[in-house]
């Protein structure tokens, strides 16, 4: 590398730093060198002195002397200043120097002529060859400076022997051409080697910067780091921990440096850790129970340590507290398979026992019971006493259910007021699982014999419960708890035993219905739906009062189906509301096409519909706008209402009611006698009509108590001012008999017509609006 590099063009900071140091090498050689040299000069002067012109002499001598006195003082400063301009102080010594070997080369040139002792010339031309040799080592740092120097300390010199010595002049002039070369040469060699040798030297010295930064910054990091870190050897020896480490484990810093893996009480995490000095990665998740006690999740990683010949030297190991991601893993499942209400496993929660049960060895030759529980009347509590009320229920029934049952037993609330309970592995054989069945049904009757005690209120309820025996090796847990519901509505069916094992033919039952209520679905759109129309005439003389319209279903397989038989399906679908309106414009229209032939007879026309329709947004308003647009008026329709849909919807409803009587809508009570609480109803309606259920009349004439009962029913009704309708007269008896009670009463019936379509109702009771 060329010296000159570093003082030229070149301004970086490696070069920039050379300089200075070849600037402070210069002072120092000068330091050294300027003491020889003042001696020198002081020599030569002794020497010449009474050769040379004492003024020419001394006119050079002195102030050589000075020069040399001088530069010391400013190698001195130099030295001891800390932040010295160094261009400045580069510039001073270069111009000094020079003045120093221009004062010592012409000078020899000027006295040289004056000598003429061939001895002392050859004096002073050593003098002169000797401070050019010694310059070499004291200002060969800087070249430019070298070779201002030598030049103005030879030049001067050979030019004396060319101009003043004839024989051997020119040959010493060449000599002394050479020797500046040479020096010259010499000087360059020597700076830059200084100059590389300075730049290894600030390259090694940049690198351990540099290395002692990253060393310092991984340690930094080690020591910092958001994780545990701990090195081992091959001995399994900790070598050193950082900060999170030593918190991780309730430990004082760098307490376990030192301490042997081998000697953890808790090996869990250790397990083939071993391998790693055989080259392998380690990876361990899962408890650790440490020295200081505390119990943790962690995960560990470990991986071995190299050496620079790529030989294992030990290991190091990665480690993170997962303990509250665990935590909350574990809740999440917790609350994934189990209900926050109740604490006790939901529907996933008990898919997953169940999937568990079944994989069991002892699943293939041992019974299992499944028991499906729901709540009687849960909804009226919620509706009535609110939903906190309602919760608090639940938790107390849960509490009940868990007294009740073991450990290795499971309980799941599916949602709302549905529980099901599991016992496993019961008995080997059917006849043994039915009777632990029974056994265990009857306790869980009597978990609800005694009152729960909510808020200071005494709640009684009772639970229908579904039973499956699930036989050994059976594995459809969708089906089985399929099967449970199938139970549970049988015995939702049954007043007086709450219990009901699954019956296949239950299920078979519960596809058929399924299968007509996918067929009810399409009735309307493919005119499936018909009405048929019973007369309702005077008891005292058949005359024709009104008619009823019934629906009938004319199913395309099943044939014509009676209400009983799908209505049901209707308002547990949703769509007995779409078929209400079916029926109410069916009817209009039917009514304005009789109207419409001349001959209408009747009083009017009864149409059944479900209390909850009439909850419907904007009911009365679409009612009377389908009267209007087929020219029916209000008195010409009654609509029929159950006794047991006006008091499940009686608060709901009884506003729409009055709104409909108000605008001419008569309405009667269907099916009087089949609720509870009727009277109290009847007293609390303004209704027009009411009918007596059939199942009041099958005996009335042959059962005194039931002809008093059907007595007292028409009196009270008729002090309320009510219309009263008999149905389900079948037989002349049962017609004089309720003929002998009251001669004003209407009734309907098989006795004096069924129900027919409305073609044949017209010719039979309206001829004139027959067409």
């Amino acid at each position: 590398m060329k010296l000159v590099s570093f003082f030229g063009t070149s301004s970086s900071a490696l070069a920039e730093s050379i300089r200075k140091k070849l600037l402070h090498q210069l002072y120092h050689q000068t330091i050294i060198s300027l003491p020889t040299l003042l001696l020198l000069n002081l020599i030569l002067l002794y020497i010449l002195y009474g050769h040379v012109p004492d003024l020419l002499l001394f006119g050079w001598g002195v102030p050589a002397v000075v020069l040399n006195i001088n530069r010391i003082f400013d190698t001195i400063r130099f030295l001891h200043t800390q932040h010295a301009d160094h261009t400045l102080w580069r510039r001073r010594f270069a111009v000094k120097s020079s003045l120093s070997a221009f004062l010592w080369g012409f000078g020899a040139l000027i006295l040289l002529p004056y000598i003429d002792n061939y001895q002392l010339q050859l004096i002073v031309f050593v003098f002169i060859m000797g401070i050019a040799g010694g310059a070499v080592s004291s200002i060969n740092f800087d070249l430019r400076i070298a070779a201002a120097y030598l030049f103005l300390l030879l030049a001067p010199v050979g030019i004396y022997f060319v101009i003043f010595v004839d024989a051997l002049g020119p040959f010493i002039g060449v000599l002394f051409i050479l020797y500046f070369v040479l020096l010259l040469n010499v000087c360059r060699n020597s700076a830059n080697a200084i100059v590389a040798a300075y730049i290894q030297e600030e390259k090694h010295r940049a690198t351990r910067n540099e290395l002692a930064t990253r060393q310092e910054e991984l340690d930094s990091l080690f020591r910092q780091a958001p994780i545990g870190i701990f090195y081992f050897d091959r001995n399994m020896q900790i070598i050193d921990t950082n900060e999170a480490f030593s918190k991780l484990f309730g430990l004082r810093n760098g307490e376990l440096i030192g301490y042997n893996l081998n000697d953890l009480p808790d090996q869990r995490p250790l397990q083939n850790l071993s391998k790693v000095l055989e080259g392998e990665t380690h990876y361990y998740r899962g408890p650790y129970h440490s020295l200081k006690g505390l119990d943790l999740w962690i995960e560990a990683k470990s991986s071995p340590i190299y050496s620079a010949r790529r030989q294992i030297i030990g290991g190091l190991t990665l480690l993170e507290n997962k303990t509250k991601e665990k935590e909350a893993l574990d809740e999440l499942h917790f609350l994934a398979q189990h209900d926050p209400l109740t604490g006790l496993t939901n529907r996933r929660g008990l898919t997953a026992h169940m999937q568990e049960m079944i994989r069991d060895r002892r699943h293939r030759n041992r019974h299992s019971l499944l028991f499906y529980l729901d709540l009687n009347h849960f909804k009226q509590i919620n509706d009535s006493l609110g939903h906190t009320v309602g919760d608090q229920l639940l938790v107390e029934v849960a509490k009940r259910l868990v007294e009740l049952t073991e450990e290795k037993d499971t309980i799941t609330r599916l949602g709302g007021d549905e529980f099901i309970i599991v016992l496993p592995f019961v008995t080997e054989t059917e006849p043994e699982a039915r009777k632990t069945a029974v056994s265990f049904g009857e306790a869980l009757r009597k978990v609800f014999e005694a009152p729960f005690i909510i808020e200071e209120m005494h709640l009684y309820i009772k639970s229908s419960i579904g039973i499956v025996v699930i036989e050994p090796g059976y594995t459809d847990v969708e089906e089985i708890i399929r099967h449970a519901d199938i139970s549970m509505y049988q015995a939702k069916r049954k007043s007086k035993e709450p219990l009901a094992f699954y019956n296949p033919e239950l299920d078979r039952e519960r596809r058929a219905l399924f299968a007509l209520q996918h067929d009810l679905n399409h009735a309307i759109e493919n005119g499936e739906l018909e009405l048929y129309y019973q007369p309702i005439v005077r008891i005292d003389g058949d005359t024709l009062r009104a008619a009823e319209a019934l629906l009938r279903w004319r199913h395309p397989v099943q044939g014509i189906l009676a209400p009983a038989q799908f209505l049901p399906l209707a308002i547990e679908s949703g769509l007995i509301d779409e078929i209400g309106w079916w029926v109410t414009e069916a009817v209009c229209r039917q009514i304005a096409e009789w109207k419409s032939r001349g001959g209408y007879s009747l009083g009017y026309t009864a149409i059944n519909l479900n209390a909850s329709q009439l909850q419907t947004y904007a009911f009365e308003e679409k009612f009377f706008s389908l009267l209007h647009r087929y020219g029916v008026d209000p008195s010409e329709i009654v609509i029929e209402l159950t006794e047991t849909s006006l008091i499940e919807n009686f608060k709901q409803t009884k506003d729409v009611i009055d709104r409909l009587q108000a605008g001419g809508i008569r309405c009667a009570i269907d099916d009087f006698g089949t609720g509870y609480s009727s009277l109290s109803y009847l007293m609390r309606l303004s209704f027009s009509v009411l009918k007596i259920d059939r199942a009041f009349i099958a005996n009335v004439a042959d059962d005194d108590e039931v002809r008093f009962l059907v007595e007292s029913i028409i009196t009270i009704a008729k002090r309320l001012d009510y219309r009263i309708v008999v149905e389900g007269i079948e037989t002349e008896a049962q017609r004089e008999c309720i003929a002998s009670i009251n001669s004003e009463v209407s009734y309907q019936g098989f006795l004096l017509s069924p129900a027919v379509d409305a073609g044949t109702f017209a010719e039979k009771f309206m001829p004139a609006a027959a067409g």
